[in-house]
């Protein structure tokens, strides 16, 4: 899913069914939710939001194509 579904599905409230928690025990931030998706369990701090490793790729390539 592109970065397109990924804005989409979050508008709509829907999630997608690959991201999420990838396992409690393996995570830095276990309660803190992803600021793209929504789930919980977040290995990375931002900007001062949590991200899922596979969702700050996504949101980092996709920032690639607007500069």
């Amino acid at each position: 899913m592109g970065i397109g579904g990924k804005i989409k599905g979050f508008v709509t409230g829907e999630k997608e069914s690959t991201t999420g928690n990838p396992g409690i025990a393996n995570v830095k931030y276990p309660d803190e939710t992803c600021a793209l998706c929504g789930g919980k369990g977040c290995e990375k701090k931002w900007a001062g939001q949590y991200w899922h490793k596979k969702c700050m790729r996504a949101m980092r390539k996709s920032a690639r194509g607007m500069l």
